[in-house]
């Protein structure tokens, strides 16, 4: 028989009082971030600063994430679960409210890392709650509930933002933050189980070091390459040799030393090795296009920000559907044409955006993000399940913290690497897009052109530049969602690798 926790006892009905305790807890950082990505474009504006830079709000709270994650194994062994869960919500909370006061981008920033360092704690908490409360043969259910709050979150988030930005003030965005917060933190306490703090063995204090310092050297480099001309920068060379050097000490550490800071014998399952991969794409895509599809929605298609929340709701609807139905499907079917469906679903609809223009109509756009969210919905719950139906519960926590890891990965690396490559692909569609545009081209001497693009007036130039800027940036969009496509579709042969039976199959043996 397999050993099992002491929440693993609990009644069916105690189960689902877990589930709704942990619900709100899942929406708030979906929120959040969804409902900041809205509030960018008008952010930006108000703060006179460049994509680049207010890109920097996401991405100090995803980096943060990304750097503290994995010491949330050893805080909820060290603390207990419960206790750790509290008290994360309370100072992501305290740091959202310290946003709302801020002035200038700095404090922003600043304050939005510290939020980070709290927001760190969430994934990896909830899913030990529900690895601790349900057995194997339901996780992929709980999974998909799980998810399903998170995308309510995400539902709720960009529709609150453009509400919030519109009619009152983009500081309202993360004052939203507090009162669900409350909420979450008392149905934590009222239904969770307390989750015993256990005897553990010391911080690896030498391996978080070396770890954070390849993260920040990775995100400086992504970040400010491009704009300090990668390689033939001194800065760039220095960072990236830093990154290098901090990876391979960290590398052999975790190998070589008694007390690491992350666990090496989860990399020897295969399964969560594959779940690792795809959870740091997905939230490459997931939170990559949180800073994508906002800005041209509003500055390309012409849709004020209610209507941009109201569209970007189609994407969290058809991730619910996507988490329900595959957390159903993972009762009596294989993971593998599960995760299937979700590649086709992403990659269909990444490949649809590739040939949007700015007039396309809000159906179409509804159903291009609603098909998107199916597809994460389906590959984030089948896979997320996968990972773990294998692996030893002794494992588990530190499991949680590994995979909550390379998603915040994902999700930091993908808004700078998805807003680098626009800035690349814009300055590049400029330079063809300006090949032909002169006052000597015979095409421009013989069409009717508008008095205000005419070229043999300063006021004309200008005004032809604005538009030739607009629409090399609307090309670069369209690249983006390109890189996407293929990146799913290479992605594809992981699945194929799985040695994986139907739930039910697998627990039938089991007893057997």
């Amino acid at each position: 028989m397999s050993e099992r926790t002491e929440d693993e006892t609990l009644s069916p009905r105690e189960r689902i009082a877990v589930v709704i305790g942990i619900l709100p807890a899942g929406m708030i950082t979906g929120m959040d971030t969804f409902a900041v990505g809205v509030a960018l474009p008008r952010m930006q504006g108000i703060l006179s600063v460049t994509l680049v830079e207010i890109s920097w709000i996401l991405t100090a709270y995803l980096v943060a994430s990304t750097v503290f994650t994995p010491m949330y194994g050893w805080l909820a062994r060290r603390i207990g679960r419960r206790k750790l869960f509290v008290t994360i919500i309370v100072g992501f909370c305290v740091c959202a409210t310290l946003i709302a006061q801020s002035d200038s981008l700095e404090e922003i920033i600043f304050f939005r890392f510290c939020q980070g360092f709290f927001g760190a704690g969430f994934n990896p908490l909830l899913m030990q709650v529900v690895l601790a409360t349900f057995p194997t043969r339901q996780q992929g259910v709980a999974f998909g509930w799980l998810t399903t709050g998170r995308m309510s979150g995400i539902i709720i988030g960009p529709l609150l933002g453009g509400i919030m930005t519109e009619y009152f003030s983009w500081r309202f965005v993360f004052l939203t933050n507090v009162p669900l917060g409350l909420l979450a933190a008392y149905l934590i306490l009222r239904y969770v189980p307390k989750g015993h703090p256990e005897s553990t063995k010391k911080f690896d204090i030498f391996g978080f070091i070396v770890l954070g310092i390849a993260i920040l050297s990775l995100q400086f480099v992504l970040d400010q390459g491009q704009t300090l001309d990668w390689f033939d920068s001194i800065e760039i060379v220095i960072f990236t040799g830093l990154t290098t050097a901090a990876i391979y000490v960290f590398c052999g550490h975790i190998f070589l030393s008694r007390n690491p800071f992350l666990n090496p014998r989860v990399f020897a399952n295969r399964e969560f090795v594959i779940g690792l991969i795809f959870g740091f794409l997905l939230n490459f895509m997931v939170f990559g296009y949180a800073g994508l599809i906002p800005p041209i929605l509003q500055n390309h298609m012409g849709y004020p920000v209610i209507a941009t929340g109201l569209l970007m709701v189609a994407r969290g609807l058809g991730t619910m559907f996507g988490s329900l139905m595959s957390g159903a499907m993972l009762l009596r079917f294989s993971a593998k044409p599960i995760a299937v469906i979700g590649i086709v679903c992403i990659a269909g609809s990444t490949w649809w955006l590739s040939f949007f223009t700015p007039n396309v109509n809000a159906v179409t756009i509804c159903l291009v993000l609603f098909m998107q969210g199916a597809g994460f919905g389906y590959l984030s719950v089948s896979l997320t399940t996968v990972a773990f139906q294998s692996m030893p519960p002794s494992l588990r926590a530190d499991g949680t913290s590994v995979l909550s890891l390379f998603r915040r990965l994902g999700s930091s690396i993908g808004v700078s690497v998805l807003v680098t490559q626009l800035a690349r692909s814009s300055q590049e569609a400029r330079q063809i897009l300006g090949e032909n545009y002169s006052q000597h081209n015979e095409l421009f001497q013989h069409l009717p052109l508008p008095d205000k693009w005419n070229l043999e007036t300063i006021r004309g130039v200008l005004s032809m530049e604005k538009i030739i800027d607009k629409q090399a940036e609307f090309i670069a969009y369209l690249h983006d969602f390109q890189l996407m496509t293929l990146l799913m579709v290479l992605l594809l042969p992981l699945v194929l690798m799985l040695r994986i039976r139907p739930p039910g199959e697998q627990i039938e043996k089991k007893d057997e």
